[in-house]
């Protein structure tokens, strides 16, 4: 992925970032993710994104068997 396509590319676009921010705070209460507002350097306009490190695509696969288990961590099966 390139920076566009991760800032901007197929992101719904808020004309603010209070509309952004009550959309962001309407899908947490229904049990979404924990994203939060920015300003786009592409559009101009805001945006939702997660949070850094919390990237859906960033993280672990956690049936993995080659990933390493947290202390007290029971394995999957």
């Amino acid at each position: 992925m390139n920076e566009y396509e991760t800032a901007c590319g197929g992101k719904r676009r808020y004309l603010s970032r209070a509309l952004a921010k009550r959309e962001s705070s309407r899908i947490r209460r229904e049990g979404g993710g924990n994203l939060r507002a920015y300003a786009c350097n592409f559009c101009g306009q805001h945006h939702l994104g997660h949070r850094p490190g919390e990237a859906t695509y960033l993280r672990e696969d956690r049936t993995s068997p080659t990933r390493t288990r947290i202390a007290g961590e029971t394995p999957t099966q």
